[in-house]
């Protein structure tokens, strides 16, 4: 094989792993810690031959559950609640590595001091349920999900 043409096939794998990358990431949009805003409703739009066509639904509301584990304590409440079927996002903020664990839901994420961890959770089953350090076997707050 000519070398420009491995050097070609080189830059092509690079260019298509980056472009992989770039479709298929995660959506991060919605990593701000506060509660996100609903998207406002708009009217149906009418196509050109003068039907509406449908406008897309906005997306539900999400209740954000930020807690921080400092000096080997929780900062802030240790109860939250929720009613089935809402979406809930933890952020977990900590001065220690860790996983962070929602039993129940069977949802892990790890922590540091450098980045939270961030669990995304539609809390479809009744019932209260405890959020820890998984590691440290540290409770940080319950979850009581009512029907």
């Amino acid at each position: 094989m000519k070398p420009w043409v491995r050097w070609l096939v080189i830059v092509g794998s690079i260019a298509l792993v980056v472009v992989l990358f770039v479709v298929l990431r995660p959506d991060d949009s919605g990593d701000s810690a506060s509660p996100s805003t609903p998207t406002p409703t708009s009217s149906p739009s009418v196509t050109p031959s003068g039907s509406p066509s449908p406008s897309p639904s906005p997306e539900p509301e999400r209740t954000v559950i930020e807690v921080t584990f400092r000096d080997g304590a929780v900062q802030g409440p240790t109860s939250f609640s929720a009613t089935q079927g809402d979406r809930v996002r933890i952020i977990v903020h900590a001065d220690v590595s860790d996983e962070v664990h929602l039993h129940g839901y069977n949802l892990m994420s790890d922590v540091t001091p450098e980045q939270p961890a961030r669990i995304d959770v539609v809390a479809d089953v009744p019932g209260v349920f405890e959020c820890e350090l998984e590691d440290a076997g540290i409770p940080l707050f319950e979850l009581e999900v009512s029907p």
